[in-house]
Order: structure tokens, then sequence, then C-alpha cells
């Protein structure tokens, strides 16, 4: 027998006993022979997933996957609408205006702004925070540009690396 197909053969065998392997312990956790087809295992572990999931969110494992759906929004609504300050009749629509409003607001006030600052100001603040900090770093002025603490930085890395490369 030729060198390519005993090999051949052995990759067979070692991937029958990964498929036996697998189809005794999925059968297990799903609650199916290991001799069942993989059609009859994959339903029973469907709906074990199924009656898992139902059953985390308040129902019963029997419950379709339309009404865990169902479920789900509501729970999800519900949580989010407690977070936001929103009511559980408000629409989708202003739920996401009020989970948006708390988090630009709670954004806005761990950079240093107001509660109602704008994304633009949030943004500006953010900027400048970055450019300041990595100034600092290369010796830049807090309030100079990008371009200035650019070279700043370039100059810093470079004087880095030339002393690294006289220690060899």
């Amino acid at each position: 027998m030729s060198e390519e197909k005993t090999s051949k053969e052995e990759w067979e065998e070692i991937a029958r006993g990964i498929e036996v392997k697998i189809r005794r312990d999925l059968a297990s956790w799903a609650g199916a022979d290991e001799t069942d087809d993989w059609a009859t295992i994959g339903r029973k572990a469907e709906d074990r997933i199924r009656g898992e999931i139902a059953t985390e969110l308040g129902g019963e494992p029997e419950e379709d996957w339309g009404q865990i759906g169902e479920r789900a929004d509501r729970h999800v609504k519900h949580e989010l609408c407690d977070w936001a300050g929103a009511e559980p009749d408000d629409d989708w629509e202003t739920i996401g205006h009020k989970a948006e409003s708390k988090i630009r607001a709670e954004l806005a006030t761990s950079v240093g702004g107001e509660p109602d600052e704008s994304w633009d100001q949030i943004g500006e603040r953010v900027e400048q925070r970055v450019r300041s900090g990595l100034g600092e770093w290369a010796g830049a002025e807090p309030h100079d540009d990008w371009a200035t603490v650019g070279r700043k930085m370039e100059d810093k890395i470079k004087a880095a690396l030339r002393e690294w490369l006289k220690e060899e």
C-alpha cells in the first residue's frame, strides 16, 4: 500500500472517530440516542436550546421561537426603559432617543462637559484631550495644533530610537 493511501486511510479513521465522539457527546447533551441520525439529534438539540432560552426569559420550555422573540423583545424593552428613563408604553423611537440622550450626557460629563452638550462639542473635548495628552508626552504646549504635536512626537521618537541604537 502506498504511503499516500495509508495516510488517507489514517485520516479517514481519525475523522470517523471524531464523528463518533461528537455524535455521542451531542446526543447525550440533547437527550438523544447516539444511534439517532443527525437530523434527530439536531431537532433534540434545538428543542433543548429553545427550551433553555424560553425558561431564561421566564417562559415555558415548550414555547415556540415566535413567543420567545416576543418575550425577549418585552424583556429588552423593559430593561432599556428602566436604564434610559423611558416609559414601558413608549415606542422604540422614543426609547432610542432617551437612550441616546443618556449616553451623550454621561459621555459629556465624563470628558468634563455639561450633560446637554452636543456630539460635536463632545468630539471637540475628546480631540482636545487626546491632542493635549499626546502633546504633553512629546513636549508640546497644551494648545499646540496637530502639526506641531506630530513634529514633536516624531522628534521624540527619533531621539529615543537613536539612543536605543547607540546602546548596541
